[in-house]
């Protein structure tokens, strides 16, 4: 009879184990024409580009770790410049290397970004985010989901998570819910990640690796070196007659 249970316990143990490894991919929409600015130019630019950009990502995950990167069938790339008087255009609209490794057993998270063609590696650890859970549900990639918001100082950010699949990760750094994250919303729904599949296949040990490349800086190291480099090009585009860019 104590033979019969452990391997029942070992059996059950084994498949709940099964269950919290996959594979998901995501899908980034966003919406190009509700981030130009309110002003005279916005309508000649909108003739020239698509209203929505769509980038496609891919999330391995683990009870303990995850890794988020850019999904290797993903190649667009679009880059348009013109000129209209004094006036250069220049937008860009394509999918930076992006690889997010998450330590979800010790809190460690490490990005590896992107900025003009040079790698940068920002480590740190996971800082307690205020979700805050509601009691509302929806089906989302097929599987039942529940509401958290997020405030900060910028946006409101939308999650939905499911807790079919309880490990607390999800895509481009989003975490700390008691569950996938399957759904994010911000910018007032002009910004939107979603889960188009979820293979919940084993992941093996070599599948998941902290990334190593580039030069090692701090976040807010980071986001000062891309507001200068947008200066910069703003300066080398713009001239006397001013830039309008576009980057993701």
């Amino acid at each position: 009879m104590k033979l019969g249970i452990i391997i029942t316990s070992l059996l059950v143990t084994g498949l709940a184990f099964a269950q919290n490894h996959g594979e998901v991919k995501y899908t980034t929409k966003i919406n190009m024409h509700a981030e130009l600015p309110d002003d005279e130019n916005s309508e000649m630019i909108k003739q020239m580009i698509p209203e929505f950009q769509e980038m496609k990502n891919v999330l391995l995950y683990t009870d303990a770790e995850s890794f988020y990167s850019n999904d290797s069938n993903d190649d667009a790339e679009e880059v348009i410049e013109e000129e209209d008087g004094n006036m250069q255009i220049k937008i860009e609209m394509d999918s930076p290397e992006e690889k997010i490794y998450t330590d979800i057993a010790n809190g460690i998270i490490i990005e590896q970004r992107d900025l003009m063609g040079k790698a940068f590696l920002i480590k740190d650890t996971l800082k307690a985010t205020d979700w805050r859970v509601t009691d509302v549900q929806q089906i989302h990639s097929g599987l039942v989901c529940q509401k958290a918001e997020l405030i900060t100082e910028r946006d409101t950010i939308i999650a939905w998570f499911t807790s079919e699949i309880p490990v607390s990760t999800g895509p481009a750094g989003f975490a700390g819910l008691p569950g996938l994250i399957v759904h994010v919303s911000m910018n007032g729904g002009n910004f939107q990640i979603t889960a188009t599949n979820i293979d919940k296949r084993e992941i093996g040990k070599k599948e998941i690796k902290a990334p190593t490349k580039g030069k090692q800086i701090t976040a807010e190291e980071f986001e000062e070196l891309e507001r200068k480099k947008m200066q910069e090009l703003q300066e080398q585009y713009g001239g006397e007659g001013g830039v309008i860019m576009i980057t993701n």
